[in-house]
């Protein structure tokens, strides 16, 4: 099994995509070119880079992202967002040119979330007729993005976003019904829609393309809970049980790290620090407890 990250554990260093109305307080900490030696540094195999930590999506600049990945041995994941909830998510909305640039990344898949609005109560609001109607328009986009996909060797595997249950997305595939449109497979985000998180891992891994392996930590709060970000291994999700399932039920051979730190953002060194350390303790926990081996594919 191969190891590589997600660009959005670096968000606090200002290559995430800003979204739910929150915004950094300092500007961009990390170039793409940085990243990609701070992905050798720590020894991953790859990365699947979410649109906004590009600094630009022309030919040139792409082509330069892809030779030093390939100079490094390192694959990429393109990973892009259709934000019909209009939450500010990504930069490209376009699944077509997301063909194109992925092409000139030299990615062979392109992640989709499609973000859509959802009707409250959120909890009852599964298959409801506004979700249906957003994810059927979707389909459509699917539908006419999968034969570009086929010729050009990209596969494209939706995610189950804050915005979506597994059996939606199950529905969607169903409906598209093409080999190259697959699942991204997020092993904390059913939690966002109330879903039991080894429920979604279930029903999403026999048709996933890939991943974001992540942890989450419920917190007890006097009126409730909130959910905060987690190092792999350090929350409340069985990541355990989340990589076995991944590794004996589905064909994906890879594993993509994904954090999301909170930190005070009154202390930019302070946080990115924090952001770091979370990421190499992820890291320590994929080699050391689940035994996923260096450059084993």
């Amino acid at each position: 099994m191969l190891l590589g990250l997600h660009t959005y554990c670096f968000y606090l260093h200002g290559i995430g995509c800003d979204w739910g109305g929150f915004e950094l307080p300092w500007s961009r900490q990390m170039t793409m070119f940085q990243l990609i030696e701070e992905i050798v540094r720590l020894g991953l195999d790859g990365i699947h880079l979410q649109d906004s930590a590009l600094e630009s999506l022309e030919p040139s600049y792409l082509k330069e992202v892809q030779a030093l990945a390939k100079q490094h041995n390192l694959y990429l994941e393109y990973n892009i967002s259709m934000d019909f909830g209009n939450l500010g998510i990504g930069i490209q909305h376009d699944l077509k040119e997301a063909i194109t640039t992925a092409c000139m990344l030299g990615s062979d898949i392109i992640k989709v979330s499609m973000d859509i609005k959802r009707p409250r109560p959120l909890a009852a609001s599964r298959f409801h007729p506004d979700v249906v109607q957003q994810m059927t328009s979707f389909a459509e986009k699917l539908k006419e993005a999968a034969p570009v996909a086929e010729e050009v060797g990209v596969k494209i595997a939706v995610e189950n976003h804050c915005d979506s249950f597994s059996e939606e997305i199950l529905w969607l595939l169903d409906l598209v019904n093409h080999p190259v449109i697959g699942a991204c497979v997020d092993t904390g985000n059913a939690l966002f829609v109330m879903e039991d998180p080894m429920v979604a891992i279930e029903n999403l891994v026999p048709r996933a393309f890939t991943n974001h392996f992540r942890d989450d930590r419920i917190e007890y709060q006097p009126y409730g809970f909130k959910l905060t970000g987690a190092a792999v291994g350090e929350g409340d999700i069985d990541m355990k049980r989340a990589y076995e399932i991944i590794k004996t039920k589905s064909t994906m051979n890879r594993i993509n790290i994904e954090t999301e730190m909170e930190f005070p953002l009154d202390d930019m060194e302070n946080a990115l620090k924090g952001e770091k350390e979370a990421v190499e303790r992820s890291i320590r926990y994929c080699r050391e407890v689940l035994g996923i081996t260096r450059g084993e594919s």
